[in-house]
């Protein structure tokens, strides 16, 4: 900072000084002088003066500015903790209720919300002369086919410090559904993905992601072999807990993506860093298939009060199809499978035609139930004697089977199952199957050996299959050029493996695993060579594709898991 008092009597000691050696002619030039110099000074100190407030202003404007951008930025956190908190209270409490009331209470709670009632919100701040409000909230419900899908919230709030303001904008969607369907392809612990699939749509690691340049197969033997087949396409964000727990293996060395990226060989690295996304696991929604099991039994039964351990004592001791026999009101419980008459169906004899009546009249109860089913026992539908499941209106209907399930179906035509289903045992597809169900497996006792097996299968339509134990997806058709789609979600609480290196597959839905899943798979023609399989050069055939299909669960709301946690997804910050 300038003294100016000790500059001026500087400059008056040397205009005395000059005034004393002029001569007396002189005198009156030393002082016009002096009062130039001193009206210098006077200009030059303003001057200095008016830039030093100037700049004073201009840095508390630009902090007031931070600082009212981040009391905006705290007020929309608070916001959205708050919402949610609620929503999460909301769910806590509806854990015994139906599907259908969640609904409603997070949509009255929300529709409240749009008519005023954060309107007079005040965040928290222990800056003076400094506030932080929600000035609007805007809510709507984004349904699919009448039923609640998502709930988008959209934030407005203004920050005002020392008379700087700021408003800003942000949309929030919440919904209930698990976060799996969210993911074509993803793991809650390891995701390891070995060779070149194609992947369109998001993956998830809730662990580590390991990618290499080599898949991993068995052929006519226990020993595991490699072929080279690189690099892995994901036209989508990886979303992974750090960079540190993204390893790439390239030419047999193996880096973490933070390593790469470090040493500037980002062009390298298999994954652009733009795709990829941090996630913590800890905000990831979960599914327990065995307890949501357990909800859609309760569910059908329409009695909220039923106690839950009774129905998974039920479940172990393998009694359940003899205890929803005693609730016939709401389920057709057959005794055994329809038996064909041994007579010619164009007999004109009485009891003939009363025979084959009474058999179409079983077969119907089979393949077009009205109500809820229960069979005790192994079932199969083969397309030929039982020829599908189709309920008018799926509705609060479930198909139960108290065993293992089949469907068998190589006839061009595909067979339609259209039902909710519930299976205490093994589920198998094979060939041309249509699904509209959503269905819950959870697989032989012990846990040993696959509880779903999808084998040589082309699947349309919109399925969910949700399986306690593992998974398998098996084509028998080896070293093909062509498959056929399967569309469906598959989820299990097990580990699995899925494979695209001697045999082709594509998905158009999502695969997820609790534990972990990996994926094995190469590009072009292959062949089986001596114990081994060889792949024809100069050939860009995808064997592995999985592309991202959310309709596929939107149709199937009604049968989807209950959840014990909101699912909250944010958009970014807007600067109004």
């Amino acid at each position: 900072m300038f003294n100016f008092n000790k500059i001026a009597r500087i400059f008056s000691v040397k205009a005395k000084k000059m005034v004393v050696k002029a001569s007396a002619g002189e005198h009156g030039s030393a002082l016009v002088l002096v009062m130039f110099i001193a009206l210098l000074l006077t200009i030059l100190g303003t001057a200095v003066l008016s830039a030093a407030v100037g700049g004073a202003q201009r840095a508390e404007t630009r902090e007031n500015d931070v600082q009212s951008l981040h009391l905006a930025e705290k007020t929309l956190e608070e916001v959205i903790a708050g919402i949610t908190s609620n929503l999460q209270s909301i769910v806590t409490k509806s854990i015994d209720g139906t599907q259908e009331k969640l609904e409603r209470d997070v949509d009255l709670y929300l529709s409240g919300l749009e008519q005023g009632s954060y309107k007079d919100l005040m965040t928290s701040t222990e800056l003076t002369n400094a506030t932080g409000k929600l000035l609007q909230l805007d809510y709507k419900k984004v349904s699919y086919q009448q039923q609640a899908a998502a709930y988008h919230v959209t934030l407005t709030v203004e920050a005002e410090v020392n008379g700087v303001q700021r408003e800003l904008t942000q949309e929030v969607i919440y919904d209930t559904y698990p976060d799996f369907l969210k993911y074509t392809l993803g793991s809650e612990n390891d995701l390891t993905i070995n060779g070149s699939p194609y992947i369109q749509g998001n993956i998830y690691a809730g662990n580590n992601l390991r990618i290499g340049d080599k898949a991993k197969y068995y052929y006519q033997s226990r020993d595991v072999q490699t072929l080279f087949s690189s690099p892995l396409q994901l036209d989508g964000e990886a979303h992974i807990q750090s960079l540190k727990q993204v390893l790439y293996t390239l030419n047999d060395t193996t880096k973490s993506a933070e390593e790469w990226l470090s040493e500037g060989a980002s062009s390298q690295f298999i994954i652009p860093e733009k795709q990829l996304r941090v996630r913590n696991h800890r905000k990831f929604v979960q599914l327990n298939v065995r307890e949501s099991f357990v909800d859609k039994v309760i569910e059908s039964l329409k009695n909220s009060a039923i106690d839950r351990s009774l129905i998974r004592k039920h479940i172990n001791n393998h009694t359940l199809g003899e205890f929803l026999r005693n609730y016939p009101v709401l389920y057709d419980a057959p005794d055994q499978i329809p038996t064909k008459p041994g007579i010619p169906e164009q007999s004109d004899k009485p009891e003939d035609q009363h025979a084959w009546a009474y058999y179409r009249n079983q077969i119907e109860r089979f393949t077009k139930p009205d109500k809820s089913f229960i069979y005790h026992g192994d079932l199969t539908y083969d397309g030929v004697e039982l020829g599908g499941i189709e309920y008018e209106s799926k509705s609060d209907h479930w198909f139960v089977v108290d065993g293992d399930l089949t469907i068998n179906n190589y006839k061009d035509t595909p067979i339609m199952i259209k039902a909710n289903m519930l299976v205490t045992g093994k589920l198998q597809i094979r060939g041309n199957v249509q699904l509209d169900s959503t269905i819950y497996v959870l697989g032989p006792s012990g846990g040993e050996g696959y509880a779903t097996l999808v084998e040589d299968a082309a699947i349309s339509g919109s399925g969910v299959v949700m399986s306690e134990g593992a998974v398998l997806i098996n084509r028998l058709d080896a070293f093909q050029s062509k498959t056929e789609v399967i569309q469906a979600f598959f989820y299990t609480d097990s580990t699995a493996e899925l494979y695209g290196v001697g045999s082709i597959l594509s998905l158009s839905g999502g695969f997820f695993a609790k534990g972990d899943l990996t994926v094995n798979a190469v590009r072009g023609e292959t062949f089986a060579g001596n114990g081994v399989i060889q792949i024809t050069p100069g050939t860009n055939l995808v064997r592995f594709s999985a592309r991202y299909n959310e309709e596929v669960y939107k149709q199937q709301q009604k049968g989807l898991p209950r959840v014990n946690q909101m699912s909250v997804q944010v958009g970014p910050i807007k600067l109004n």
